[in-house]
């Protein structure tokens, strides 16, 4: 049997609970990597490796994302599935069923993960196999409390469990399957993990692409801004990168996007990232920091290990670390009123556990 896949659903609706706040006004395929939105790299990456389709349900801030159907690439046609009810993954893929049901096998993807897996090796196993089900696994980190997913020798999943030992393997975000499983799915809300993958391992049609990825997800604030220094310090991805290098920083690292403009007279130390159209004042000193678009960072401000989303315009001579900032949208009910001072939302960056599969 050949196998070429034609189609992806990328899964982009949910709310992004743990990255609160940050996540309040922004859709977490939304957040910017080193001045791209996140989905906008599983676009070009989907598109390089020659698929054509890409279904992408929205839900929560849904207009944070669609701007990035408009700069995708000119090889994929982008359908969008609007859930008026988070559906899940099994509810949302069963409403867009009509899209797969004729095909040999199709792609779903996580729209907060960011992989560079090596798509033809999922598809030998899923095609040599005969699997209804080919997930991606990536080495588990030590201590992690992410589920361990055990293999057996010819391929197969044999079980899932919380826990584990180190050197085991996890879910990397990735799944080939067979549009086969459509009729077991209903469009009720529900998740994969739960409904489907459990059976299938039952029966033994659940195989697994065990491999070595780059692999980043921003499941909390702290693992975002984490997330954003690992691809600059390692260059991850970085043909898709929309900063450049900015030269004259001393031993820092700056990277910046079109029309940031920096004073003199400013200290960077450790990576920096600022997304396009930033300003930064004379005297400012600036370490391990992540500005978004529009962000102005004036006179004799010090930022370290902090988040400053877009539009904001810090006052001069802040001292801020270990911090998050952003622009409160409305009467931010939905925010602690003990961390909103003059329109903004300084929180703490907080690590939370990691859950899921």
């Amino acid at each position: 049997m050949s196998l070429r896949l034609r189609k992806a659903m990328v899964l982009a609706a949910g709310f992004g609970k743990r990255l609160r706040p940050l996540s309040v006004g922004c859709a977490k395929p939304a957040f910017p990597l080193m001045g791209r939105p996140l989905i906008e790299y599983i676009f070009r990456r989907l598109a390089r490796a020659g698929l054509s389709e890409v279904v992408v349900n929205l839900h929560h801030h849904q207009d944070t994302v669609t701007p990035s159907f408009e700069r995708a690439p000119k090889e994929l046609t982008i359908y969008q599935s609007i859930e008026a009810e988070l559906l899940g993954t099994a509810g949302g893929l069963k409403k867009v069923e009509c899209h797969f049901a004729s095909e040999d096998a199709f792609l779903l993807l996580n729209a907060d993960t960011l992989v560079d897996f090596d798509l033809d090796a999922m598809m030998r196993v899923h095609r040599d196999s005969g699997a209804l089900a080919t997930l991606l696994l990536r080495p588990k980190p030590p201590r992690s409390p992410y589920s361990t997913v055990r293999v057996e020798a010819d391929g197969r999943i044999d079980s899932i469990a919380r826990g584990g030992s180190d050197g085991e393997w996890m879910f990397a975000g990735v799944w080939i399957l067979s549009p086969k499983i459509l009729e077991r799915l209903s469009v009720a809300p529900g998740g994969l993990e739960k409904e489907l993958l459990p059976g299938l391992i039952a029966e033994r049609a659940a195989y697994a692409s065990p491999q070595k990825p780059n692999w980043i997800t921003i499941d909390t604030p702290t693992r975002y801004w984490s997330a954003c220094l690992m691809m600059a310090r390692e260059r991850l991805f970085e043909d898709d990168w929309s900063v450049e290098l900015v030269s004259g920083c001393g031993s820092a690292n700056v990277w910046a996007g079109a029309g940031t403009r920096i004073e003199a007279g400013v200290e960077f130390h450790g990576d920096v990232v600022l997304g396009a159209g930033c300003h930064i004042g004379r005297g400012a000193r600036i370490g391990r920091t992540i500005c978004w678009d529009q962000v102005d960072v004036p006179r004799g401000t010090r930022l370290d290990n902090c988040v400053i989303t877009e539009g904001v315009r810090l006052r001069p001579e802040m001292e801020l670390a270990d911090r998050l900032v952003m622009r409160v949208a409305g009467d931010g009910s939905e925010l602690r009123k003990r961390e909103l001072v003059d329109g903004l939302l300084v929180a703490k960056l907080r690590s939370e556990r990691m859950r899921g599969l």
